[in-house]
């Protein structure tokens, strides 16, 4: 049997190896650092193969089992004892010890027991709940033997067991390994100490790779004992061969595929996502903020979007324009009445009306300042609209400075005027305490109030406004142009059936009534381009959160080799291992998405109240969320999943 390394320059680490082991066999390997007993001992436990020759276990041809099939062989007949103990140290004595049967997929009852049977075997009883870290070196390696011991393997492979133990832990090590030899256990111990070295059956040496068998005929009696099936096994098979004796265990066989069940598989991520609490708070932190951005910009767009578009749908479901109509002979100016305010106040489901009408000024500018002053404008071309006091209203005015016309001041014909913002920045009025006057051609008003801003009739921010009965006396106004009408929700279209009965019940004919459709185009599009902006944002978020779940799997993964060499080298197969953090990191994305998704609502809710909204959420958002926290966990642990199951047991303990 072969091994050869490639690089460069091919390393040849063994050379013609050709050893047979028998069953209840104590073997020591020794050799200088370098020999190659690392390499022949993972090649033994199934860790590594040979790329020359064979490798025969209790009669199989090793070469001929897949993945899965030598991780069953790992799992069931051999136990591995390492010089760095490998132990997890988030785990307890007992869980550690435990972990050496979860890739059997059988039932974890019983284990327990067996876990315990295994450290008491070792002695270490007392100590089964304490973690690692409150461990002496050499109670450490017994908690590895325990590992190795507790699924009754046929096999213990020890790689330096005592080169981290102080020479009473190291002898009391030994006497264990002769007690467990006596009982029948096959070892391969792999040792620098010349101690260990001599409480062995055989010892072989390995020089450069080659093999130099110092005691041949030490195992003659056992290897003849090993039956006609073992001796079959190595005759006319010639070098480079390496045989381990024994009877084949028919009611286990040693080619079952490990397994690993699904309640195994969530406790081990489970146990690896708290094992780091810190780092674990910050990589879920990363999808909570992203799905809280998402979920709470979604829920603000659709809050923002409904409350602008209730706007919209609010003025123009409420509102009715009633004009004259024009024939041959043009508009009839006293279509309308001037009691038309009053007559549709009287009709159920009105909440304001008002008249508005356009003065014809005849061309005379509106000036605030008396003096003709050549050097810079103080008269301007300004529209004069007149109205009735319920106008304001109907329009939703808002008053900015002084007050509103009233009913007197239309009954007495009185001069004064109201101002846009608009108008009054023209004229540079800015406040009416010092009682301003403007002029309108040669008749002088006095300013009472300036309009801040209108829900409807946008133009009477850039107007000045007199009193309807004002403008009768003084401009000969003939009658009212426009009524505004606002209506109670859903009661526009009865409302507009009835007014031009209501205001010419003697000729409905004459009258116009507009009732403007809802504006949907505006709607949809607000709602569109708020959902865009906001889903942006969510995404972006999202994507820092993705890329901070796969950089701190990868990073876990780097930090966890040894963790991910220990699990292959008890059972686990590629496939275990990469579901195991695929399935962590799935889990972190679904606890950020739950976390993010309840934040995001309360962001919402409380956003709303304090602007006294309505929030508006898709109920399916928080629902999905954790869904979503899920997939992103999913997606941004693949390549660290992959990575890790990629990673070959042997390079796992050699980082």
């Amino acid at each position: 049997m072969g091994r050869q390394f490639d690089s460069e320059l091919a390393v040849q680490a063994l050379v013609d190896v050709d050893l047979q082991v028998a069953s209840g066999e104590w073997l020591a390997i020794t050799g200088p650092s370098g020999a190659g007993k690392s390499t022949l001992l993972n090649i033994i436990g199934c860790l590594d193969h040979p790329t020359s020759g064979s490798y025969h276990f209790e009669g199989f041809d090793t070469a001929t089992l897949n993945d899965g099939e030598r991780a069953g062989l790992r799992s069931r007949c051999i136990g591995f004892v390492f010089q760095s103990f490998h132990l997890l140290p988030h785990r307890s004595v007992v869980e550690n010890v435990m972990l050496a049967e979860i890739y059997r997929n059988e039932t974890n009852r019983g284990r327990r027991a067996r876990a315990l049977a295994a450290l008491e075997r070792v002695g270490l009883a007392h100590r089964v709940d304490f973690l690692p870290t409150k461990l002496s070196g050499g109670e450490r390696q017994r908690v590895a033997i325990a590992r190795a011991l507790v699924g009754s393997p046929s096999l213990l492979l020890c790689d330096e067991p005592t080169g981290n133990l102080d020479s009473r832990s190291a002898a009391s090590l030994l006497d264990l390994f002769a007690k467990l030899n006596q009982q029948g256990l096959t070892l391969v111990v792999v040792t620098h100490d010349e101690n260990v070295a001599r409480r062995a059956v055989r010892r072989v040496h390995l020089v450069d790779g080659m093999l130099t068998d110092l005691h041949p005929r030490a195992v003659s009696n056992r290897i003849e004992s090993a039956g006609d099936t073992a001796r079959r096994s190595v005759e006319g098979e010639g070098k480079w061969k390496f045989t381990l004796f024994g009877s084949r265990n028919k009611s286990r066989p040693i080619f079952a595929k490990s397994g690993l069940r699904l309640r195994d598989l969530l406790d081990e991520a489970i146990a690896g996502i708290f094992a780091r609490p810190g780092r674990m708070v910050l990589t879920v932190l990363g999808v909570v903020i992203g799905v809280t951005a998402l979920v709470a910009t979604l829920g603000l767009s659709q809050t923002a979007g409904n409350r602008i578009i209730s706007q919209f749908g609010e003025l123009a479901a409420t509102e009715i324009l009633i004009t004259a109509k024009s024939d041959l002979t043009g508009v009839d100016p006293k279509a309308i009445p001037w009691d038309a305010a009053e007559r549709m106040e009287r009709l159920n489901g009105v909440v304001a009306a008002g008249t508005l009408s356009e003065v014809d000024i005849g061309g005379a500018l509106v000036s605030s300042s008396p003096i003709k002053d050549p050097q810079r404008q103080t008269a301007f071309n300004l529209a004069v609209q007149a109205v009735s006091p319920g106008l304001f209203a109907a329009v939703r005015a808002e008053l900015a400075e002084g007050r509103l016309l009233d009913l007197g001041h239309s009954n007495r014909a009185d001069r004064v005027a109201l101002l846009g913002a608009n108008a009054a920045d023209r004229l540079g009025l800015v406040e009416v305490g010092h009682l301003p006057a403007i002029l309108i051609g040669d008749h002088l008003y006095l300013v009472i109030g300036i309009l801040r801003g209108i829900a409807r009739q946008p133009d009477l921010l850039s107007a000045v406004i007199i009193p309807e009965g004002t403008a009768r006396h003084d401009f000969g106004l003939a009658g009212p142009g426009t009524v505004v009408i606002e209506t109670r929700i859903g009661a526009a279209a009865l409302i507009a059936s009835q007014s031009a009965l209501a205001l010419r019940p003697d000729n409905p004919g004459v009258l116009r009534v507009e009732f403007p459709a809802e504006p949907q185009r505006v709607r949809d599009a607000v709602q569109s381009d708020l959902n865009v902006m906001f889903l942006l944002l969510g995404g972006l978020s999202l994507i820092v959160g993705a890329i901070g779940i796969g950089n701190i799997t990868l990073v876990s993964v780097l930090e966890r080799i040894g963790e991910i060499g220990l699990r292959r080298a008890i059972g686990a197969t590629r496939l275990h291992i990469a579901a195991q953090f695929l399935l962590e990191s799935t889990s972190m994305g679904v606890i950020g998405g739950i976390l993010g998704a309840s934040l995001g609502v309360l962001i919402v809710v409380a956003v709303s109240a304090y602007q006294v909204w309505t929030p508006v959420l898709d109920p399916a958002a928080p629902l999905l969320a954790p869904l979503l926290g899920g997939v992103i966990g999913l997606v941004s642990g693949t390549y660290p999943a992959l990575r890790a199951a990629r990673l070959e047991p042997v390079e796992a303990f050699r980082n």
